[in-house]
């Protein structure tokens, strides 16, 4: 046997990972109705459209710099009030975009991997009659067929792209530190992973345990910060890049030269320009040279690594907590509200992709409240960025909505038989959409508040928004309730793909954002008047949408 059976048994698996990540009827999930032999087809579109997603933002990520290195000399003299040398600038700008694509492509596999290695799927092939060597090759297949399409992406355009703006040689010196990006995140993607599955996921319940899952859950957010991050600190970055290489060889500089994706990213630059390209010296360069040799080192070793590493750990059992000691069990009974949005709570401590939705709004508002302290902000500034950072969490919360009906896919393995009724489930998820805003509006209150000393005005515009928040979460949840009903589904049987999931949600948006056009229309946040203006339209709004889309719904 090789690689040609390794390709068709990586194939089968694949197709049962996407039924799984699908439908989690191995979770107790009912399929959908209808003809059966739609259901393949089906899950591996939906699977390919998260692909293109991500690979659409690389895409669109490389395309943006390949456009900036073209006109370097433009953009540093429109951009900078101080001068740098274009290769420098260029080095720059390919450093930012080698470790963008690394946090792009691990942040993909933080979403997809506990789904592959708690589904069974590799365990599955074990049972085969087949030599360690292809089930070692099939199992890695399938791992690199969950980044296929990014990692393609990464690999072919960025070259491309990269010779149209600075040369064919260039393009060609940027594949080291292509290769070396793709390859870092695969690994990080499977270590951390492992570590999610084993440790985390199948830990108990309690206040330990929660916060462990929740800290560890904040690495699934930070690679979505990394453009936010980039572009925000990017003249900074710049500065310090262009005072070290102004300054001459130094210890600092020399520590710069070994930090991944420096070396690698100077490269391209050395390539189109010659070795007086750069304000290297000999040191420096052969630094460079050295570095780079090293992380292709390091590149070939994680490729041997993660050819065994995946089949071992699929391999293993979950870890998580023993059984602990007996204790009775006390029950408490609760509202269903509560109850549902408690147990959205709990399975989103366990799954990063639903972790994703929650952290996401709160983590935007507490950057966004932070950047109010940087040097040079002003009070008028600060306080722009206070309400943007509001505006935000109830855009991105609202935004986000619809895609929480999708945890009932798993919820209905163990509470399709409890009287829960329609209504109670809306409200219970228009509870974790309000509650995720409330936390984001206050840590950005409390934050705008040791800054300015002004709460008074922020607190209005957080109450005047709430209403609004709640109807636009309402309007989408509804939506998609009734979509379910109309198509005689159940609702844990609708999978709404991503292109599905923005339509719903363009109705909430648009609602959410009325009462930030009236407030701007009336005179803007500095005006009783107008928050008095914002309040009255989200409160009309709120008392238009829930009894016209509640009153549908069964009690």
């Amino acid at each position: 046997m090789g690689w040609r059976e390794a390709l068709r048994l990586s194939d089968t698996a694949f197709t049962e990972l996407s039924l799984q990540a699908i439908y989690a009827f191995r979770q107790g999930n009912l399929l959908p109705s209808g003809a059966t032999a739609d259901l393949v087809p089906k899950a591996r579109r939906r699977v390919l459209q998260s692909k293109v997603m991500v690979a659409g933002l690389l895409s669109l990520l490389t395309l943006g710099v390949a456009f900036i290195l073209r006109d370097s000399s433009l953009v540093i003299a429109r951009a900078f009030p101080y001068y740098i040398s274009p290769a420098v600038f260029d080095t720059g700008v390919l450093t930012a975009l080698l470790g963008l694509d690394l946090a792009f492509l691990w942040w993909t596999g933080l979403q997809v991997l506990p789904t592959l290695l708690s589904s069974t799927v590799l365990p599955v092939l074990e049972t085969l009659p087949v030599d360690d060597r292809t089930l070692r090759r099939a199992a890695a297949l399938v791992y690199v067929r969950l980044f296929d399409l990014p990692a393609l992406v990464v690999l072919v355009l960025t070259p491309v792209l990269v010779a149209a703006a600075l040369g064919v040689r260039a393009g060609l010196a940027v594949l080291p530190g292509v290769v070396v990006a793709v390859t870092f995140a695969l690994a990080l993607s499977l270590i951390t992973a492992r570590f999610f599955v084993r440790r985390v996921q199948g830990s108990r319940s309690g206040g330990g345990s929660t916060v462990l899952r929740w800290s560890y859950l904040v690495l699934w957010v930070i690679p979505a910060f990394g453009m936010f991050g980039f572009v925000t600190l990017a003249p900074a970055f710049f500065n310090e890049l262009a005072h070290l290489t102004d300054s001459g060889p130094s210890g600092l500089f020399d520590l710069v030269l070994l930090v991944f994706p420096f070396p690698l990213a100077s490269l391209p630059p050395l390539a189109a320009g010659g070795t007086g390209a750069l304000p290297l010296g000999v040191a420096g360069l052969e630094t460079v040279v050295a570095a780079s040799g090293v992380y292709v080192v390091l590149t070939v070793a994680c490729l041997s690594w993660m050819g065994g590493a995946v089949r071992r750990v699929g391999q293993a059992p979950l870890g998580g907590a023993g059984p602990g000691p007996t204790s009775p069990f006390g029950l408490r009974l609760t509202g269903p509200v509560r109850s549902v949005l408690v147990k959205d709570l709990r399975i989103a401590s366990r799954n990063p992709g639903y972790a994703f939705l929650i952290l996401l709004p709160i983590l935007d508002a507490l950057a966004l409240g932070l950047l109010s302290y940087a040097p040079g902000s002003s009070t008028r500034g600060a306080d722009a960025l206070g309400l943007g950072a509001v505006t935000s969490a109830a855009l991105l919360a609202t935004f986000f909505g619809p895609a929480f009906f999708a945890i009932e896919v798993l919820a209905y393995s163990y509470g399709r038989t409890l009287p829960l009724p329609d209504r109670s489930l809306v409200l219970g998820k228009v509870a974790l959409v309000v509650a995720i805003y409330l936390v984001s509006a206050g840590i950005v209150l409390g934050l705008v508040d040791l800054r300015l000393r002004t709460p008074l005005v922020f607190l209005a515009f957080i109450l005047a928004e709430l209403p609004a928040v709640a109807a636009a979460s309402v309007i989408e949840l509804g939506l998609v309730l009734r979509r379910a009903r109309r198509k005689g589904l159940p609702v844990v049987n609708l999978y709404a793909g991503s292109w599905t999931a923005i339509l719903i949600a363009v109705p909430g948006l648009f609602v959410a954002l009325m009462p930030l056009v009236a407030l701007s229309l009336a005179g803007g946040s500095s005006s009783t008047f107008a928050l008095e203006v914002m309040a009255l339209v989200s409160v009309a709004e709120l008392g238009l949408a829930a009894p016209v889309l509640l009153g549908g719904v069964s009690s």
